[in-house]
């Protein structure tokens, strides 16, 4: 048996659900037994958080969240802001935007980095994943844009 680095040992003590739910994206494969999904409904009316964007650790408490309803409306936070627009959406399709988001400026620089990179990668999302493990927006080439718990 494997021991885990001590520090991914204490991470994973810690956030289980944020290291475990971005590790692998799962992929659709069309069984209701793997609880993977595509459906609308998985994903709708529910308030997400992000647990990675592009790859980068969304600390907890951030002030990060996305909503997205059955109708196609679009809220969530980004830390400093809010936003809403609206979502096309279909069974793994989901693209958001426009997106109009408020205009206060953050005290903490790294608080607005986070911001921008957390727009920029939703305006990217084109497919989504869901299961119950968390949400997986993908970019048009598949690449995985944000983990959401």
């Amino acid at each position: 048996m494997r021991l885990l680095p001590l520090t991914l040992a204490a991470t994973l003590a810690l956030q289980p659900a944020q290291v475990l739910a971005c590790d692998l994206p799962p992929v659709f494969d069309g069984d209701p037994a793997t609880g993977v999904s595509v459906s609308v409904g998985r994903i709708a009316d529910r308030t997400w958080v992000p647990l990675e964007i592009n790859g980068t650790p969304v600390p907890e408490g951030a002030g990060l969240a996305l909503s997205v309803s059955f109708d196609g409306k679009v809220e969530g936070t980004t830390g400093c802001n809010r936003f809403t627009g609206e979502a096309e959406m279909d069974a793994g399709e989901l693209i958001l935007g426009p997106l109009v988001v408020t205009e206060m400026a953050c005290a903490d620089p790294v608080a607005m980095e986070r911001e921008a990179a957390w727009m920029k990668a939703l305006g990217e999302v084109r497919w989504f994943v869901a299961s119950p493990e968390g949400l997986w927006l993908r970019r048009e080439d598949g690449s995985l844009a944000v983990c959401l718990g």
